[in-house]
């Protein structure tokens, strides 16, 4: 089983895209989500190009664009050593994109939307949504059970 840490798949990820051509954050953040179908969240993504840029993997410059300030990364020399020398992760990357690609299409990831929504709400549902959701949960488990056992 192939193990990718998200951040060692961001860190790798950013600096490939910087290596195509200088991004700021929200079209690292936009390609990252159109290649594995979740959106890195802010507090996740920013420190992360502070941490690169401060390695000197990346360098920053700021841009006007219209009325706002934009921050473009750069991919350095020595990022594109660090991406060489960790070509052969990268079969590993291209597995983790591809599978999760695969969950996007399947509708995973609102699956857990939907999950973290209803434990967030969970003190708010009456006993009858319990009941219908418990109902619906079993059936669930039943079903991908049933799905489950002819794959494996």
């Amino acid at each position: 089983m192939i193990k990718t840490p998200l951040k060692k798949y961001l860190r790798l990820k950013i600096l490939e895209e910087l290596s195509i051509g200088d991004k700021h954050g929200y079209a690292l953040a936009k390609e990252i989500f159109n290649t594995i179908g979740l959106k890195p969240n802010t507090s996740l993504l920013y420190p992360l190009l502070k941490v690169l840029e401060r390695e000197g993997l990346i360098s920053l410059r700021k841009e006007v664009h219209g009325s706002r300030l934009k921050k473009v990364y750069t991919i350095t020399e020595k990022g594109i050593e660090y991406l060489k020398t960790n070509n052969s992760v990268m079969d590993e990357l291209r597995l983790f994109e591809k599978r999760m690609r695969e969950m996007k299409e399947l509708g995973i990831p609102e699956l857990i939307v939907r999950l973290k929504n209803i434990y967030e709400n969970l003190d708010k549902l009456g006993e009858k949504e319990k009941h219908i959701l418990r109902d619906i949960i079993r059936s669930f488990h039943i079903q991908l059970k049933n799905v489950l056992s002819e794959v494996y």
